[in-house]
């Protein structure tokens, strides 16, 4: 079995530049979804991404793309003069399409696509999961599988759209700002911050489920010099699902102040609190017994009616901008949050392989009766050094970054014994079994684990001419791991097992190198190479360690901006090679025994991204993408076959895309959207087939006046009924319906 295999987004003359190679990029990008016209597939409106610190030079409330930004190294560059593959998903994007999660908006992006693995999302672009979440430059782990292996288990990252002016992302390895990860993408979300004029906003958002969101967002100076500005953003959610009782509740509160300190300094100091609650749905939904599709309502839930989840987040960091002098400028960020969580819940679950559906008497085993209590902090510290010189004649731009970050999280895991239960699927109610007694348990056991990274990157951007630039750099990035396991007790006794506990460390040195040659004052051509590492703690067949995990980013790419940067299109061609990636297999050992063991094995994939995002004329606003990506072995072990797809549940073919037009004369109060994700066919781990699909959203806007502004989101407009994608999909479990037609309402008051 592979490791993705379960176990367990009228035009100037400048413009028409633009958009002539635009509109033939993804004219011929989408050429291969001829070939699956009988298909029904779907296409969705996205926007990339962009790691680091990043400052945009744009307005988020309307544009749909960025004039500049700090991506992957610290520099103040354009997404043009980035020799990388960016975007950015702003609030005009968000708002227009009536998104209000996090995944919603990652769904709309270029290259990224949202799976599911048990009861959360998991994000991942070329074929490789997003391992770590940065919020204003500062990472942190989510969970993702192949890190710390089990979302299902792992602490729920709480991101709220409410907080973020936008969302970034990076394609490709992103090696200068992150170091170790896998090689596919970043994501940096970037909160909100003080305004020098004042903001008073509060919008009340209804869907036909009945989810209930009212957000509050208030900014501006606090004394007559302006010098002094804070900012308050508030959110409470109730929350329902289409399915039969699953629902949550979500309340955020944060805050930010900043001071302006003489001509050149600035300091800010904020913090937060976000709790969350939800409905873990661990298994989703079962097969039939003749293991073809159930059919089951999509409403229906198979966890029990005392299934609930428990989050909690508290953050706070202060920020020191300071510059030297009109060419150098200093940043430094402390942050620290800590986290706690507990999650309880059992459903139904067959077994993942043919067979192990909905039984010939329409049964199902109870799952593992399971409790999850999380409980952890990280302390992240992070200083920029960046600035400009001259030197023959031209002006050159250099920078330096050291990070630290210090992450620790403490896991109590209770099971109790299901006593080979079985519980009718189509009956269900959510009471077959009842809520358990956690002070008494059949088994328990403790794990801790505890993160160090520290890094330090640097490089210069050197124009050689005014229209070659060449941007080289690198990073050292020194990584521990101090992880402990602790066997407490197992079938109701103590668990005499030795505890474990593994120290691992690693050191790499990440080089980074880019060229941006402009053709003229609109396009530009780069050529790009990055990698990343990552520190694999799965034992050999020997009991030793494997090696590190390596990739590399190599990427070639076309770049236009008109319209002033308000309009950006890109078409990048990219091939990611990693090496000794850990696979679980089954293999007869010498002894002539077989039993499950990692071992190394080199994975590749290549591909092509084609965004255009931005104005295209007054009043019109679009973002379509289009990614197609191959992804293969190049060795075997076990059921890892050289030329097999190491990621079946991304598709080859995506296409993203979103538009609005604000009407002309006295019809100007009303904007129309139109929208789609499109997608080709997907597959699990246990080779189970996921079709391809299209679907559908509008909106609607309409401002009354100066402060009121209403949106109707239409969501899958056609009612498609489909499965997300999952890599973990099996015949007793996994199949996750994605969300029915939905009407979502807001309205919004602005002073």
């Amino acid at each position: 079995m592979s490791r993705h295999t379960p176990v367990s987004r009228r035009p100037s003359s400048s413009s028409s530049c633009l958009l002539r190679p635009a509109a033939v990029a993804l004219a011929l990008a989408s050429l291969p979804w001829v070939a699956h016209a009988a298909v029904d597939e779907t296409f969705q409106l996205g926007t990339v991404v962009v790691t680091g610190k990043a400052r945009l030079k744009m307005d988020s409330e309307t544009a749909f793309t960025a004039s500049s930004m700090r991506t992957t190294t610290g520099l103040s560059l354009s997404p043009r003069q980035t020799p990388q593959s960016v975007s950015v998903v702003t609030q005009a994007q968000m708002r227009g399409q009536g998104i209000r999660t996090f995944e919603g908006a990652l769904n709309t992006t270029t290259g990224v696509n949202v799976t599911r693995s048990a009861s959360r999302s998991v994000f991942m672009s070329r074929g490789f999961y997003i391992e770590q979440l940065a919020e204003d430059g500062i990472n942190t782990m989510i969970g993702a599988p192949g890190l710390n292996g089990t979302p299902g288990r792992d602490p729920k990252q709480q991101l709220d759209i409410a907080l973020y002016d936008h969302i970034e992302v990076v394609r490709g390895a992103t090696g200068l700002t992150q170091g170790v990860g896998e090689p596919g993408g970043t994501l940096n979300a970037v909160r909100k911050k003080p305004t020098s004029t004042p903001l008073v906003e509060a919008s009340l958002m209804v869907d036909r489920f009945g989810t209930v969101r009212a957000t509050g967002d208030v900014s501006g100076p606090l004394n007559e010099d302006r010098d002094l500005r804070a900012r308050l953003v508030t959110v409470l959610e109730k929350d329902r699902s289409f399915q039969d009782n699953v629902d949550g509740r979500n309340a955020l509160l944060y805050g930010v102040a900043d001071k302006t300190l003489g001509d050149g300094t600035r300091f800010t100091v904020g913090g937060l609190v976000h709790n969350t609650h939800d409905t873990p749905d661990p298994n989703g939904l079962p097969m039939a017994h003749d293991n073809t599709d159930a059919h089951l309502p999509r409403d229906k839930f198979l966890g029990m009616d005392w299934n609930k989840g428990r989050y909690r987040k508290r953050d706070a960091f202060v920020e020191l901008d300071h510059y030297l002098n009109d060419d150098w400028n200093l940043n430094a960020r402390l942050d620290y949050r800590q986290t706690h969580s507990v999650s309880e819940y059992t459903s139904l679950a067959g077994s993942g392989a043919v067979g192990g559906g909905i039984s010939a008497t329409g049964t199902l085993p109870v799952d593992d009766i399971e409790r999850y209590d999380h409980a952890g902090n990280q302390l992240a510290f992070q200083t920029n050094l960046n600035g400009s010189f001259e030197a023959l004649g031209q002006k050159h731009e250099a920078f330096m970054t050291y990070s630290y970050s210090r992450e620790k999280l403490d896991v109590r895991e209770r099971w109790q014994d299901n006593d080979g239960l079985t519980a009718p699927v189509y009956t269900f109610t959510g009471h077959e079994v009842a809520r358990p007694d956690w002070n008494t348990y059949y088994g328990q056991n403790f794990s801790h684990n505890n993160f160090y990274n520290q890094g330090l990157s640097g490089g210069v951007r050197l124009n050689v001419r005014d229209d070659l630039h060449i941007l080289v750099g690198t990073r050292y990035t020194h990584w521990k791991r101090d992880w402990a396991y602790i066997y407490d007790t197992r079938n109701g006794q103590p668990d005499t097992r030795a505890n474990t506990q593994l120290i691992t460390r690693r050191s790499r040195f990440i080089p980074y190198a880019g060229v941006t040659y402009d053709l003229d004052d609109v396009n530009s051509i780069y050529l790009n190479y990055t990698s990343m590492f990552k520190v694999n703690t799965n034992p050999a067949l020997d009991g030793g360690p494997l090696p590190v995990t390596q990739g590399r980013n190599y990427e070639v790419g076309w770049k236009a901006a008109a319209n002033e940067g308000k309009l950006n299109a890109s078409v990048a061609l990219f091939q990611v090679d990693q090496d000794n990636t850990a696979v679980r297999s089954n293999l007869r050992t010498t002894d002539g025994t077989r039993r499950w063991a990692w071992f190394p094995l080199t994975e590749r994939s290549r591909g092509l991204d084609a965004e255009v995002s931005g104005e295209v004329m007054p009043g019109v606003n679009l973002f379509a993408g289009y990614t197609y990506n191959k992804r293969k072995y190049t060795a075997s072990v076990g059921s890892a076959v050289a030329g097999k797809d190491f990621a079946k549940q991304m598709p080859k073919h995506t296409l993203r895309a979103y538009g609005n037009y604000r009407l002309p004369g006295e019809a100007s109060a009303w904007t129309l959207g139109l929208g789609m994700r499109m997608q080709s066919a997907t597959e699990s781990g246990w080779d189970i087939h996921n079709g391809g699909r299209t679907v559908w959203n509008a909106s609607v806007q309409y401002a009354l006046d100066a402060h009121w502004q209403f949106n109707l989101s239409l969501n899958n407009l056609t009612d498609k009924r489909y499965y997300t994608d999952n890599g973990s999909r099996g015949y007793g479990y996994g199949s996750y319906y994605g969300e029915p037609r939905n009407v979502v309402l807001t309205a919004t008051w602005r002073m």
